[in-house]
């Protein structure tokens, strides 16, 4: 059998893709995918934040996007595990106050509430963060959300089979070879065979692509994410501070999630410590301390790692490899924000539906380049 696509990855990004094909009329689509089920690695691993505050104008339309499409998810499951609404307040020292009003008012151009605090506002409104600089600003943004990426994709993916999506789990791509009327899909020494694939498959894209010849500029970094055991029925929004460059998430009545744990070194995904190291547990209970004084009494659940994309201009490769071969990739660490979005921008290109000339993935010739953090409020770092 031949397959109009098949697309290799069923995070976000690739469940998203795999939806919006069975939707705009393809009738045999495959999504492939290694991990025993969807969302299972990278997504899963991911915080969850999903906020506007980000400084391209790009990233802010697919962030809106992909809202849509956590929302429309949420209302045609009635899952209230997609997503929950807790808003952010990302803080600051008084020498980004002007940072931060910028950013409100680019927010607040767009129809998107957003509100500049004082330590006195804050105080107010979540007075367990007690142990904050008198001299904090906050900027509120009381839309954002968290989502539970798996719970998104695999209601995403129940819509799409009963739309007539093949799925296989447990699948691992050894390689892609591509002749003049399809591209081979090598599992084993089995062979499917598509008129056209689409990669979607995070940091591991690079690696497999590599292995068919084609080198992709993506250099996968680690990041790493705590949960911790909370006093019953805290109170707390989901928390940036930029100082530390910690984040908090809200997950149940006695369960914090607790992040800052980038590491902007090169590792291998399928070679990486998946929990999270000693050091970063050590360091994320002394800044949530230095929080709120609710973290004196709290306890270390568990801490786990994930991969994350970084590429040379901090931007996603999202476009054509060769005749037949797509690729949607490069999360920047913020792949869940604007997953679903970039998901069907990459199937869009796929079709030859849209084009994006300033993503295409070979855009970058060269060799090394610096590994950088990609979810930021300044522009450039």
């Amino acid at each position: 059998m031949k397959f109009e696509l098949i697309i290799i990855g069923a995070g976000v990004w690739g469940t998203s893709a795999a939806l919006a094909a069975v939707r705009g009329g393809l009738t045999s689509v495959l999504l492939v995918e290694a991990n025993a089920g969807v969302a299972s690695e990278s997504s899963a691993k991911a915080g969850g934040i999903v906020t506007d505050l980000v400084w391209h104008p790009e990233d802010m339309d697919w962030v809106q996007r992909s809202r849509q499409l956590y929302q429309e998810a949420y209302e045609r499951t009635h899952d209230r595990s997609i997503l929950r609404r807790y808003g952010m307040l990302t803080l600051a020292d008084p020498y980004r106050r002007d940072l931060l009003h910028r950013r409100a008012k680019v927010l607040q151009d767009r129809g998107i509430v957003a509100d500049l605090w004082e330590i006195t506002k804050i105080y107010k409104e979540f007075p367990e963060l007690d142990r904050l600089n008198p001299e904090t600003v906050g900027l509120w943004t009381p839309g954002d959300f968290h989502v539970n990426p798996t719970a998104y994709a695999e209601s995403v993916v129940d819509e799409a089979r009963n739309r007539g999506l093949s799925v296989r789990l447990g699948t691992r791509v050894d390689r892609l070879d591509i002749n003049s009327v399809s591209v081979s899909v090598q599992i084993g020494s089995e062979s499917l065979h598509a008129e056209r694939v689409l990669v979607t498959a995070g940091t591991w894209s690079a690696k497999l692509l590599g292995k068919s010849g084609f080198h992709l500029p993506m250099r996968p970094y680690r990041v790493q994410l705590s949960s911790l055991d909370f006093p019953q029925g805290y109170h707390l929004p989901m928390v940036w501070d930029l100082q530390t460059d910690v984040y908090l998430v809200p997950d149940g009545p006695r369960n914090l999630l607790a992040g800052d744990g980038t590491r902007l070194s090169e590792h291998d995904p399928d070679d990486y410590q998946t929990t999270g190291d000693e050091a970063f547990e050590s360091h994320i209970a002394a800044q949530v301390t230095n929080l709120t004084s609710q973290a004196d009494t709290a306890g270390l659940r568990t801490s786990w790692a994930g991969l994350a994309g970084s590429t040379p201009d901090r931007r996603p490769l999202v476009g054509q490899v060769a005749e037949r071969l797509f690729v949607a990739c490069g999360d920047q660490g913020f792949g869940v924000m604007r997953g679903p979005a970039l998901g069907e921008l990459g199937l869009k290109i796929a079709l030859g539906e849209a084009k994006t000339p300033h993503l295409n993935p070979l855009r970058h010739r060269g060799g090394d380049f610096p590994i950088r953090p990609g979810f930021t409020l300044e522009e450039e770092l």
